[in-house]
């Protein structure tokens, strides 16, 4: 099935029946490959499709007239965006390949119809996009008033259980295709105090690093020096409500 990335992620918050599969495979999604580095999304283009990352990198990004970039959050595999075009015609942001990406395109009518059912598969996608909401809310608090060396280290820690989730991240390591660059247009960062922050963390002990490899020699000591809590991905609260039968 082409959405293994999304079904992976559905499951951390419900236990997927036959029914709810064949559900997902009666979208009637098409398969669309992109190059790295190419807009998948441009600001104040119409939307015709809802969008689910297969595999890859993507980022979500605002420009400012003057060049400045800003990117909001980073898409990966099982990630759902731009559910705006269920409810707008317009991008009011633009979306950037990190990688090469494989999406899966989802018809608007087709993803209506399964919101509009009551069933565990829908009350799973409406958590991923709560938690969505938990993701940017913890990019403000980074941003807006953590140290250069705490936001790196939180958002190194917070994309290695993102991965871990949708099966493409083991205990200690994690794939990193992010730029230097994209990391400090993530964080508010140049990319000179980028890499002095993750030469340091690599110099403290930290975190080791090989070409896009990154690899957590102390993740303890990380999470307590950037106050990395990943109760905001909600995880335990979505088994628990589920077992509720909330």
């Amino acid at each position: 099935m082409a959405l293994e990335a999304l079904i992976a992620r559905l499951r951390f918050y419900s236990d997927l029946g036959e029914g709810d599969l064949a559900e997902l495979a009666g979208l009637g999604g098409k398969i669309r490959n992109v190059e790295a580095n190419r807009e998948i999304i441009t600001a104040g283009q119409e939307m015709d499709a809802v969008l689910v990352i297969r595999e890859g990198w993507a980022a979500r990004f605002k420009t400012l007239e003057d060049g400045r970039r800003q990117i909001l959050n980073i898409l990966l595999p099982g990630d759902i965006f731009d559910l705006q075009v269920l409810v707008a015609a317009e991008a009011d942001h633009s979306v950037v390949t990190v990688t090469d990406v494989s999406l899966y395109t989802l018809p608007p009518p087709a993803v209506r119809e399964m919101l509009n059912g009551s069933g565990a598969l829908t009350m799973a996608f409406w958590w991923t996009q709560v938690q969505e909401e938990a993701f940017l809310r913890e990019q403000i608090i980074r941003n807006g008033r953590q140290s250069a060396q705490e936001r790196i280290g939180h958002l190194l820690l917070e994309l290695h259980r993102r991965a871990q989730i949708v099966n493409q991240a083991n205990g200690d390591s994690l794939r990193m295709p992010l730029t230097q660059t994209q990391i400090a247009d993530t964080l508010g960062l140049t990319p000179i105090h980028t890499n002095r922050v993750l030469r340091r963390l690599v110099r403290e002990g930290y975190i080791e690093t090989s070409r896009q490899w990154i690899r957590f020699l102390d993740a303890d000591a990380l999470a307590q020096m950037c106050d990395f809590d990943p109760s905001y991905f909600h995880l335990d609260a979505f088994r628990m409500r589920l077992r509720r039968g909330n």
